[in-house]
């Protein structure tokens, strides 16, 4: 038995759009799939979850146990992004200060929440239990280590570790090397 979707189911799914070679977990959790645009070599494991307005591109894995709450303001992955076990990724938030409600059972006159778009540069990674708050780009090339938590937007091709994350060091570059050469051997190819 395929623990994925094939493409007549994917079909039934109502996503937006999707590209080729998507691999969707059956046991993954789907919320507004209308709202959900996948594109090609896309693979997301058992137990995530997806809401809300979510843009996926090329060459993508999102790995088992993560969630990406997008909101209205959306969630963008770019090519060749991977997504590590356990990560959540937070398009909207509720304020924690105790000046207002919390939760979605709460009307929201007497909550303050805030919402921003998150965007995932190409080449970007997030390490495993990693968290990202609304209104964050992950740069090109940024890496996070395990237990990462990403409050405001980094800069490319570094490492960040930490709560929270700071930057540590700059990461090598060969990955664009690889990039083109490896789209260069699929366009041979086919």
């Amino acid at each position: 038995m395929n623990s994925f979707y094939n493409n007549e189911e994917l079909k039934q799914l109502g996503l937006k759009s999707y590209g080729k070679n998507v691999l969707i977990s059956k046991k993954c959790s789907i919320y507004g799939a209308e709202n959900i645009s996948i594109g090609n070599n896309v693979r997301i494991d058992d137990f995530c979850t997806l809401s809300g307005k979510i843009e996926i591109g090329n060459y993508v894995h999102i790995a088992s146990y993560s969630a990406l709450y997008a909101g209205t303001e959306g969630i963008i992955i770019n090519d060749f992004v991977s997504i590590s076990a356990r990560c959540t990724i937070w398009g909207k938030s509720d304020d924690y200060s105790g000046l207002n409600m919390t939760n979605p059972t709460i009307p929201d006159k007497y909550k303050n929440v805030k919402e921003g778009k998150i965007v995932f540069e190409k080449h970007s990674i997030l390490g495993c239990n990693t968290v990202v708050m609304p209104d964050v780009t992950i740069a090109q090339g940024t890496a996070t280590g395990v237990f990462s938590f990403i409050k405001k937007s980094t800069k490319p091709w570094m490492t960040y570790f930490g709560i929270p994350a700071r930057a540590f060091k700059q990461r090598e570059q060969k990955i664009l090397e690889l990039e083109k050469e490896f789209l260069e051997s699929i366009k041979n190819d086919g």
